[in-house]
């Protein structure tokens, strides 16, 4: 069974995403919203989340994330069937530069997946990593959607000390599960977000402290190539009106 865990800063009896996941996921599930009002730490409510959760497959996703295709579940399923697979994502990396990192500073070709937004203000647009499509090993998933498998939670939780706000703690994720197994990221399953992270100072502190913790494992890469700062070459932004429904499954 699938358990999607989300952090609720506004909680109500239900939400739009509890019925968006409902009418999509297409396998067993169980929601579980974590009530977050008062504290800025997810890192501390996803713990909390896992500790409450009865699947074998623990899905985080913020609360403004919503699905835009059905059956991800019984796709998500299809990727844990392979054993040597530990965690899954949307969006991605394969390699994670010294310091401190974001996760699309090696810019392609090795960032992989996509986002789509759609915005308060009306902006419909996809983040794009990258133009290919299907799975691709990485070394850290984006937080707009990361599954896990709930074994490997007794080795990797959230460091919800170090990372005790709203940024990293999925990355930081990321890296303790390397040692549990491969991530991969997938086009199979399409997310959107209400929102955009904002690269502020507070979103540079966390990455301060990510890159001092993990220092004497970055770089981290699971491919042979190294990135060329002099060739750097961005995600692309795609406007997707007309191009795709903009209505949310409900």
């Amino acid at each position: 069974m699938i358990t999607v865990i989300t952090c609720c800063r506004h909680p109500k009896p239900q939400t739009i995403q509890e019925r968006n996941i409902a009418k999509t996921v297409g396998v067993p599930y169980e929601y579980l919203p974590i009530d977050g009002t008062g504290t800025p730490n997810n890192a501390a409510l996803w713990n909390f989340g896992i500790s409450r959760a009865r699947g074998d497959i623990l899905v985080f996703v913020p609360e403004d994330a919503y699905f835009m295709k059905q059956n991800w579940g019984s796709v998500l399923e299809r990727k844990f069937a392979e054993q040597s697979i530990a965690g899954v994502g949307v969006a991605g990396t394969q390699y994670l530069p010294a310091g401190a990192p974001s996760l699309t500073a090696a810019g392609r070709p090795f960032i992989k997946g996509r986002v789509v937004y759609h915005l308060e203000n009306g902006d419909f647009f996809a983040v794009v990593y990258s133009q290919e499509l299907g799975d691709f090993e990485v070394v850290a998933c984006e937080g707009t959607f990361l599954a896990v498998r709930r074994v490997h939670c007794a080795q990797a939780w959230f460091d919800q000390d170090t990372f005790d706000g709203e940024h990293f703690a999925d990355i930081d994720l990321c890296m303790q599960l390397r040692k549990c197994g491969r991530l991969v990221v997938t086009t199979d399953i399409i997310v959107k977000r209400r929102s955009q992270i904002t690269f502020d100072q507070v979103w540079k502190e966390y990455s301060r402290r990510f890159g001092d913790k993990w220092s004497a494992e970055l770089p981290a890469s699971c491919v042979a190539a190294v990135p060329d700062p002099s060739h750097f070459v961005s995600s692309q932004c795609v406007n997707l009106k007309g191009k795709a429904p903009m209505e949310t499954i409900c």
